[in-house]
């Protein structure tokens, strides 16, 4: 027997219940810890996702509106090629059709959201996936001479 009249047995055993009750003390707090980091961790995922996608979004409103005044003037631009042949041609109806056609896509670009084209771009895809591939592959190719065109135009405007 020891001094508080328990056994050595018995104070071992308060003495690991101790422990125990430390322990799990201890595993509830490292719990709750680390549930609480990994809120944190979520939320500020979720806003910095949040930032990215309003950022993409402007960008994409951006060269959305940007596109759109192109197509108005290449739309005007055929209109003015299509008045410079015979009235009547092929070469002026031609023009004509396709000025139309680009004058009625800037419009769209600039009348519907971003949400609503890829929308109806993921339709298209999925009624003509053969049409989709193809008109992805000429779009890829032209953003590509669009984007070589625009840095050497870029490059020669630094050099000066």
């Amino acid at each position: 027997m020891n001094t508080n009249g328990k056994t050595l047995k018995e104070s071992i055993q308060d003495g690991a219940e101790t422990v125990m009750k430390s322990a799990s003390h201890a595993a509830d707090v490292a719990k709750d810890t680390v549930r609480d980091l990994a809120s944190d961790v979520s939320s500020q995922a979720a806003d910095t996702a949040a930032a990215v996608r309003d950022s993409a979004v402007e960008r994409l409103d951006e060269a959305r509106d940007a596109l759109s005044e192109s197509g108005d003037r290449l739309a005007e631009t055929l209109r003015r090629a299509a008045e410079e042949p015979a009235s009547g041609s092929m070469q002026a109806r031609v023009l004509s059709a396709v000025a139309g056609g680009v004058s009625s896509a800037a419009h769209t670009l600039r009348d519907r959201s971003m949400s609503e084209m890829v929308a109806d771009v993921r339709a298209l895809a999925r009624r003509n996936p053969g049409a989709f591939a193809a008109g992805a592959a000429v779009a890829g190719f032209a953003l590509a001479r669009f984007l070589r065109a625009s840095a050497t135009s870029h490059k020669n405007d630094h050099r000066s």
